[in-house]
């Protein structure tokens, strides 16, 4: 666990990717495997209908699993695209993962924005991040799209995290416009927060 009362945002996202970077391949794919093992049998997810998920990339917890698991599970599944030049982001429904393109940063997302499958209203809302601590706060990469994007959808009670448990610190400082989550899994814990 990182130290600290108050954290160098840049120093934490580095030090994070570093060791995120840096696990061995068979130690990851254990850990993602704990992971989603406890997301797909959360209530949380059971009771989901409507269930909008970042794409994982590069060293991030694997969403692409889940992704396909939840849309044979029957789940309306939504996933981000991003307008870099607004700063913006909407919610897309997917079918599956072919219609999809690289954007510039090698993240996958659909090829266009169908007005008609754009989605809100979540059951859960599964967030990226690098650093997280037990009062709901995160650490995100800097763009800011998610805390803008959700600052929209203050009802959604659902903001989950997938996060190996060295992404859990003891402290952010929380600024007003960042978006609290409410439930982390871990590969050792599921931690519920309750004070949002």
């Amino acid at each position: 666990m990182l130290e600290g009362i108050t954290m160098d945002k840049k120093k934490v996202r580095e030090e994070i990717i570093k060791k995120r970077n840096n696990l061995l391949s068979e130690i990851k794919k254990e850990y993602d495997a704990l992971i989603f093992k406890q997301l797909i049998e959360s209530d949380i997810y059971n009771k989901s209908k409507k269930i909008f998920t970042y794409v994982s990339f590069g060293s991030e917890i694997d969403t692409i699993k889940f992704i396909k698991y939840a849309l044979n599970d029957n789940k309306e599944i939504y996933v981000p695209k991003t307008d870099k030049t607004k700063k913006e982001m909407v919610a897309i429904r997917i079918n599956s993962l072919d219609n999809m393109n690289v954007d510039n940063w090698g993240i996958l997302e659909p090829k266009s924005v169908d007005k008609n499958k754009i989605g809100e209203d979540f059951d859960l809302i599964l967030m990226p991040g690098l650093a997280f601590d037990r009062k709901g706060n995160r650490i995100g990469y800097g763009g800011g799209y998610y805390d803008k994007y959700l600052s929209q959808f203050k009802e959604i009670s659902n903001k989950l995290v997938l996060a190996y448990d060295f992404q859990i610190v003891n402290n952010i400082e929380n600024e007003p416009h960042d978006i609290k989550v409410n439930c982390i899994i871990t590969n050792n814990e599921f931690i519920k927060i309750d004070e949002i």
